[in-house]
C-alpha cells in the first residue's frame, strides 16, 4: 500500500535525546564486551586444542607402558606353555640359562620365580634372591591374599607396588598354571623394577611436556597413583585405561600450566581502544544526523500507525487521489465490494457507483464549503449483486501534503436495511393477524389509554372511527358501577407492571374475568377478558384480550332454565312412583310371583337411579346459580373420614373391595361443611369401589401440606385413558369405553365434588396410570390456634 508523503519535522523526543547521549556508550560497552568475547572464544579454542594434545600425548605414554608390560606378559605365557607341555615336570639346569638370558635382555625384570605347589623352588638370578628360595606362599600374610585371589580366578594378574627385599619399588606378575587336566600346578611370576618400568614413560612425557599419573582404580580413591603426583585442584582432561592383566589402571593427564597473559593483555588493550574510538566516532555521527533521523522515525511511525489503523478498520475505507485513481483500499473494503486490492486499481469509482465519478465529488465538495460529504448508496459487487452502503468522504488537502487525495469510509449496512425490511414484514404480518383474529385485543398504558386496536374489538365495543382514542379503556371494561372490578384490575397492573420493570425475565403475571358492560351504543354485552402484559423500551403496555361470550351466556341460560324445568317436573312424580314401588316391593299386596317381584325390583332400582340423576342436576344447578348454602364450622378431618368409610360400606360390600384408612398420629381440624364433605368423599369412594377389581383395597389418607390438608383416595383399579383425563371434571363427562359404561353414573359426580371444594377454598385433583389405578385428592383449609382457617387469616 502507498500513502502520501507528509513533509513536516517532529520535535524530538525525550527518549530520542536520552539515546543521543547513551548510544556512544553502549557502543563503547558493546565492542568492549565483543573484545571479551573474542578473548574467551581464543582461550576456549586454544584450551580445546590443549585438551587434545594432551589426549594424544596420553595415549603415546600409555602405549609405551603397555609395550613394558606385554614383554613380561609375553615372557611368562611362554614360559606357562612350557611348563604346560612338559606337564609340569622341568630340569633347571636346562631352563635356567634360558631365564637368565631374558632376565638380562628386560632391564626391567628384577627376577622370574617358579613356584609349584604354591613354594618358591627356583628364582632367577639366584644370586641375591637366595632367602626367597624355599618361601612357601600361604605363610606370607602380606602377599598371600593376593596370590590366593589369582588361583581361584585362574588368570594372570599385576599385583603391588611393594617395597623389595633388594631395595626398590616392585610390581609382580603372577600367572596361575593349570594341567591338561585343570590340575593346579603352581605359581610363574615375574617381579618388576617398577621404575624401570615408568622410566620410559617418565621420560617421553617429560618430552611432550605431559603431566600425568598412573591410578589403581582398585585403591581407594584418596590411595597414592602408582605413578607420578597430580594436584586435586587440577582438572583432569584425560582418562585412559591401561590393559594391565586382573588390574584396573588408568593413566590420568592434566593440561599445562598457564601460558604467559601478556599477549593476551596487549589484545585486550587494542579491543578497548577500538571500541572507544568507535564510540566517539558514532557520538560524532550521530549529533551531525540526529535532526534527520528524528524526521525519518516520526514520519515512519505516524505511517505505521496510519497503516494499523487502516487496515484493521471495521469499515471499509480507501484511498484516491484527485483524478479519481486508487491509491489503497483495505481489506475490508475488498471484502465488501469482492474484488482484490489489486483488480479494483483496475476500475474506476464509477464503475462501482455512477455518483461516485470524480466530477461529481469534486462539483458537491464545493457546494458543501469544502465540508465532509456522505451518502447512501448501491455500490456495485463484483458478482454484479448490489451492496447497500453509507459513505463519509472528504478531500485531504493542505500545504504539507504533495499531493491532495480523497479518504473513503464505506460501511455494509446492507445486513441492517435487510433486517429493517423483515421487521417490517414481520410487522405487517402481525398486523394482519391481528386484523383478522376473532378475538378483541387492545393494547393500552398503565392508566387506560387506547394505545392500538384491533377491528374485532371494535366491532365488540362498537366504536366508530377513532373515538376509542378519547376512552378510559379500564374504566369501559370494568363498567361504571363496578368498583370492585376496577380496584382488582388497577391493582393487578400496578404490581404486575412494577414486577415487569424489576425482574424483565419473571414469567408475565395473568388475570382473567368475565362481565357484563355497554358498548358505544349502549347495548349490554356479556365479555370475557384476560389481561397481560409486553416489555416496550422503558415501559410496560397493557394487552386486553376480548371475547363476546353474550350468545354463550344466553345458550347456558336456556340450558339451565330447560335443566331446571325438567327437574322439578320429574321429581315429584317420581317420588310417587318409587314410593308406590316400595310398598309393593315390602309386601303391601301380599306375595307377589316371583317374576312380577323381580320386575317390580328393576323398576324400582331405575326409578332410584333416575332420582339419583335429577338431584345431581339439582344440585349442580344450585352451585352454578350460587343458591346452594355452606355450613362451614371447625370439624374433626379423622371422624369425616371415618363417618364417610361407614356410610359408603355398603359399596365395598356390593364391589367385594374393602376401604382402608391410614390414619395419622396427629387429628386436625378443618375449616369446611361437613354434609359436603360427606358428599365429596362418598363419590370419590363409590367411584373406587365401582373401577376397583373384587378383592382389591382402596386406600384413604390424610396428608399435611403446608396450610392445607390432603383427602386421597387411592385405588388400584383399571385407572384413567389419557385421552379422558382432561375432561374428567366437566359436567356430564364419562370415560367412553365398554366397561366403564356398565359401571353406571350420571357424569356429574366429579364436577359437582369440584364446585363444592373450591367453595369451601379447597382444590381438587387427580393422578392415574391406566392399568394401574387412580388417586384422587382434594384438599380443604386447616384451622389455626386462633380458630381461624391458615388460608382465611393470612
Amino acid at each position: 500500500m502507498s500513502v502520501p508523503q507528509f513533509r513536516f519535522l517532529e520535535h524530538e523526543s525525550f527518549g530520542r535525546r536520552l539515546l543521543g547521549r547513551l548510544l556512544p556508550l553502549i557502543v563503547l560497552i558493546g565492542t568492549g564486551i565483543a573484545t571479551e568475547l573474542i578473548l574467551f572464544e581464543e582461550r576456549s579454542r586454544q584450551a580445546s586444542l590443549d585438551q587434545q594434545k594432551v589426549i594424544s600425548n596420553a595415549g603415546e605414554v600409555r602405549a609405551i607402558l603397555e609395550s613394558e608390560l606385554n614383554a613380561t606378559i609375553h615372557l611368562a605365557s611362554g614360559l606357562v606353555a612350557f611348563i604346560q607341555a612338559n606337564k609340569g615336570t622341568y630340569k633347571l639346569e636346562e631352563i635356567e640359562p634360558w631365564l637368565v638370558s631374558l632376565q638380562k635382555q628386560e632391564a626391567s625384570i628384577r627376577n622370574i620365580t617358579l613356584a609349584p605347589a604354591n613354594r618358591i623352588q627356583t628364582i632367577v638370578p639366584r644370586q641375591g634372591n637366595e632367602s626367597a628360595i624355599g618361601m612357601y606362599f600361604p605363610d606370607n600374610a602380606q602377599q598371600w591374599p593376593a596370590v590366593e585371589k589369582v588361583i581361584l580366578s585362574k588368570r594372570p594378574a599385576l599385583a603391588g607396588p611393594f617395597a623389595l627385599k633388594q631395595g626398590g619399588i616392585g610390581l609382580a606378575y603372577r600367572v596361575p598354571v593349570f594341567l591338561q587336566d585343570d590340575q593346579y600346578w603352581g605359581l610363574v611370576s615375574t617381579i618388576l623394577d617398577a621404575e624401570s618400568v615408568f622410566a620410559k614413560a617418565k621420560q617421553r612425557g617429560e618430552e611432550l611436556q605431559l603431566q600425568f599419573a598412573v591410578i589403581d582404580l582398585d585403591l581407594a580413591p584418596d590411595a597414592k597413583p602408582l605413578y607420578g603426583n597430580i594436584n586435586a585442584q587440577q582438572d583432569v582432561v584425560s582418562r585412559l585405561k591401561v590393559n594391565a592383566p586382573g588390574r584396573q589402571i588408568e593413566i590420568h593427564a592434566v593440561p599445562p600450566s598457564k601460558q604467559n597473559q601478556f599477549f593476551t593483555h596487549i589484545q585486550r588493550f587494542a579491543g578497548w581502544s577500538v571500541a572507544f574510538i568507535l564510540s566517539v566516532l558514532i557520538a560524532k555521527s550521530f549529533q551531525f544526523y540526529r535532526r534527520q533521523s528524528r524526521s525519518y522515525f516520526a514520519l515512519n511511525e505516524s505511517q505505521q500507525r496510519f497503516m494499523r489503523a487502516f487496515n484493521t478498520a471495521p469499515q471499509g475505507m480507501a484511498l484516491v487521489d484527485e483524478d479519481g485513481l486508487w491509491i489503497s483500499a483495505n481489506p475490508m473494503l475488498c471484502q465488501i465490494l469482492g474484488y482484490k486490492e489489486s483488480d479494483l486499481r483496475k476500475i474506476s469509482l464509477a464503475d462501482i457507483a455512477p455518483d461516485l465519478a470524480i466530477q461529481n465529488l469534486q462539483r458537491e465538495w464545493q457546494a458543501q464549503k469544502n465540508s465532509s460529504l456522505q451518502y447512501e448508496l448501491n455500490l456495485k459487487h463484483r458478482n454484479g449483486s448490489e451492496v447497500t452502503c453509507l459513505l463519509s468522504l472528504a478531500l485531504i488537502d493542505y500545504e504539507k501534503l504533495e499531493k491532495a487525495y480523497w479518504i473513503f469510509q464505506i460501511i455494509d449496512i446492507s445486513r441492517r436495511v435487510a433486517a429493517e425490511k423483515q421487521i417490517q414484514a414481520n410487522a405487517e404480518y402481525t398486523q394482519a393477524i391481528l386484523n383478522n383474529v376473532a378475538e378483541g385485543i387492545v393494547c393500552t398504558s398503565a392508566s387506560g389509554v387506547v394505545l392500538s386496536i384491533n377491528p374485532a374489538a371494535i366491532s365488540i365495543l362498537k366504536f366508530p372511527d377513532e373515538s376509542f382514542l378519547h376512552v378510559d379503556f379500564l374504566q369501559l371494561i370494568c363498567g361504571k358501577e363496578n368498583h370492585q372490578l376496577l380496584a382488582e384490575v388497577a391493582q393487578f397492573i400496578q404490581s404486575s407492571t412494577a414486577i415487569e420493570l424489576e425482574e424483565s425475565e419473571t414469567e408475565s403475571a395473568y388475570f382473567k374475568r368475565e362481565n357484563i358492560i355497554k358498548d358505544y351504543l349502549g347495548n349490554d354485552i356479556h365479555i370475557e377478558f384476560s389481561i397481560s402484559f409486553t416489555r416496550q423500551k422503558n415501559q410496560t403496555d397493557v394487552i386486553f384480550v376480548l371475547r363476546d361470550i353474550s350468545e354463550r351466556k344466553y345458550l347456558e341460560l336456556m340450558q339451565s332454565e330447560f335443566v331446571s324445568i325438567v327437574s322439578h317436573e320429574l321429581r315429584t312424580p317420581l317420588t310417587s312412583i318409587i314410593g308406590s314401588l316400595k310398598l309393593i316391593e315390602g309386601g303391601i299386596f301380599g306375595h307377589l310371583p316371583d317374576s312380577l317381584a323381580r320386575m317390580i325390583h328393576i323398576a324400582l332400582q331405575n326409578g332410584q337411579q333416575l332420582a339419583l340423576i335429577i338431584n345431581d342436576i339439582l344440585d349442580m344447578d344450585k352451585l352454578v346459580a350460587g343458591k346452594m348454602d355452606f355450613k362451614l364450622e371447625e370439624l374433626s378431618a379423622s371422624t369425616l373420614v371415618r363417618s364417610s368409610i361407614e356410610n359408603n360400606q355398603s359399596y365395598a360390600r356390593q364391589y367385594q373391595i374393602n376401604f382402608e384408612f391410614d390414619q395419622p398420629e396427629q387429628d386436625f381440624i378443618v375449616y369446611a361443611d361437613a354434609q359436603r364433605v360427606l358428599q365429596v368423599m362418598s363419590n370419590l369412594l363409590s367411584n373406587a369401589a365401582k373401577f376397583s377389581r373384587a378383592g382389591n383395597k382402596v386406600e384413604v389418607s390424610i396428608t399435611r401440606h403446608a396450610d392445607q390438608l390432603k383427602f386421597t383416595v387411592r385405588d388400584y383399579g383399571e385407572g384413567i385413558p389419557q385421552q379422558y383425563q382432561d375432561r374428567l371434571f366437566k359436567k356430564f363427562s364419562q370415560v367412553d369405553g365398554s366397561n366403564t359404561r356398565r359401571k353406571g353414573g350420571t357424569g356429574l359426580g366429579l364436577s359437582i365434588c369440584k364446585e363444592m371444594v373450591e367453595r369451601m377454598q379447597g382444590e381438587i385433583g387427580f393422578n392415574s396410570i391406566e392399568g394401574q389405578g387412580s388417586s384422587f385428592y382434594f384438599t380443604l383449609p386447616i384451622v389455626n390456634a386462633n380458630n381461624k382457617p391458615i388460608a382465611s387469616s393470612t
